[in-house]
């Protein structure tokens, strides 16, 4: 099984490989761009459009901390309640019966 999973992770590196190959030769054209009278350099549009995933890439990624640092919290309160609800729930398991 661990075959059939290694073979289908290099089967998609592949593919991933292929498409960038074939976006980058079909995005060579020069390109500028205009931004509040900001004017680029000419570059490949490949250049642009690579920058601009990268940009959104990280942008997620710091939009989403917030999001990961309350669930780790939320997490750590949770974790430390199931420790007392075992502890709680291992003595009344070491209760006999007869002191009840």
């Amino acid at each position: 099984m661990l075959w059939v999973k290694r073979f289908l992770a290099i089967l998609a590196m592949i593919v991933l490989s292929v498409s960038v190959v074939v976006f980058v030769l079909e995005n060579l054209q020069a390109a500028r761009l205009a931004f509040l009278g900001w004017q680029s350099p000419e570059w490949p549009l490949v250049v642009f459009v690579s920058l601009a995933f990268i940009a959104g890439g990280l942008i997620g990624l710091l939009l989403g901390v917030p999001f990961r640092t309350r669930a780790r919290i939320r997490m750590a309160g949770l974790q430390s309640e199931v420790s007392r609800f075992r502890k709680e729930n291992q003595a009344l398991r070491e209760k006999s019966p007869k002191d009840q």
